[in-house]
Parts: C-alpha cells; structure tokens; sequence
C-alpha cells in the first residue's frame, strides 16, 4: 500500500469488525471499518529539530486546510498541519476566529465576570547590571513581593500585574495560534514513515497488510 498525499482517513487501515446492524445478525457476520485507534506521529529525530519547521501565527478564523494548501499545495493535508502540533480535538486545541470567541465568551461569563481578576503575574525584574531578579508570567498572590539587593542597596519592589478573566481567556486562545509548519520537503519522509505505521504486521488477527480481524464476542467460548 503506497500512501499519496490526500485526505488522512483514507490512508487509515481497516479492522474486520463484528456487524452491529441488528441482533439477527450471524456471529460470523463483519464489517470492513477504519481504525480509528491508528494515529500517525512524526518520528522523534525530526520532530525534535526546531530547523524541520517554520515557526507560524494562525490568523483569525485560519482553518489547517486553507494553511496546508498555503504550505503545501494541497488542502488535504490539513492532518498535517495538526499532527505536527499534537493537536487531536480541533474545537478545543485550534484557536477560535473572533466571532467564535465572543460566541463562547458570551456563554462562558458575564460582562462582570470577564472584568473580574483571574489571577495576578510578575512582571520582569532587572538589577542594574540587567542581570534577571524575577522573570514575567509566573503565577503569584495578590500580596507577593521580592527583595533582592543591587549595587549595595536592598529593595523590595511588589512588581506583578493583574489578570482579568478576559485577558486570561485572550491569552489562551492567542497562544494557539503559535504552531509550526513541517518544511515542504520533508512530506515525503513522513509519507513513508506514515506508510510504515499503518501497515499491519502479521499476528493471530493479520489478514492482509491494510486489514486485521477482531474478536467477535458472539462466537467466544464462555
């Protein structure tokens, strides 16, 4: 079985599944079905090169097929553009476009909810010599504060921000729009890697390369 570069559930193999469709059914009855349960990933010694990818900021409303066919050519290979970034559950883990987001807000919260504070950060703190006293972002209490020394002289500085309910759901959403793009040249060795990872291997349920049997509990001895 030879993989091109199409729609992703095609290139699934399939699973000899007992039919469901009636309780008349024969024990000995199947049906041909995908399996889902297969998932390609890109091998570790390319995933874990940063030079493998661009780094991309979604735009608002961007979908992975209008990316994909950006990248590559082909709207297709919108499996691709979210494999590459761990994404599995789109709705949850792809930024939402505007409209969507106010759409999910309104639902959330109410317009006192969202200007209510969610938590508080730091903000960043440097000596005179631009050596770091405390980083920006980390998650503090309302009352933190550090005291550190420079040039001789103790300070106390309360430096930190607070955080509204809408500027933390902003930032959520906005950090999903941070991916990165595999580079062009690179697909085919994820086809073939994805090639490899779908073919079944023979076992006690192998039929063919691309189909395995499952037990049918019908016809199990008790």
């Amino acid at each position: 079985m030879t993989y091109s570069p199409n729609s992703y559930f095609r290139h699934l193999p399939n699973l000899n599944y007992p039919s469901l469709s009636n309780d008349r059914t024969s024990a000995y009855d199947y049906e041909i079905v995908k399996n889902l349960f297969k998932r390609a990933v890109v091998r570790e010694d390319i995933f874990g090169d940063i030079v493998n990818f661009t780094k991309y900021s979604v735009e608002d409303d961007e979908r992975p097929d209008q990316i994909a066919d950006d990248f590559y050519g082909d709207p297709n290979l919108d499996w691709v553009i979210l494999i590459t970034n761990n994404i599995i559950h789109v709705r949850d883990e792809w930024p939402m476009g505007n409209q969507d987001f106010l759409t999910y807000l309104n639902a959330k919260y109410t317009a006192e909810e969202l200007a209510n504070v969610h938590h508080y950060e730091t903000r960043l703190i440097n000596d005179s010599k631009n050596n770091l006293i405390q980083p920006e972002g980390l998650y503090v209490q309302s009352d933190h504060s550090i005291t550190y020394t420079d040039r001789g002289v103790t300070k106390t500085e309360a430096s930190i921000k607070q955080v509204t309910f809408l500027e933390h759901e902003t930032n959520l959403n906005d950090a999903k729009r941070n991916i990165d793009i595999l580079r062009p040249e690179l697909l085919d060795s994820l086809f073939r890697d994805m090639n490899d990872m779908m073919t079944y291997k023979e076992s006690t349920q192998y039929i063919t390369d691309n189909l395995k049997r499952t037990e049918n509990p019908r016809i199990i001895s008790p």
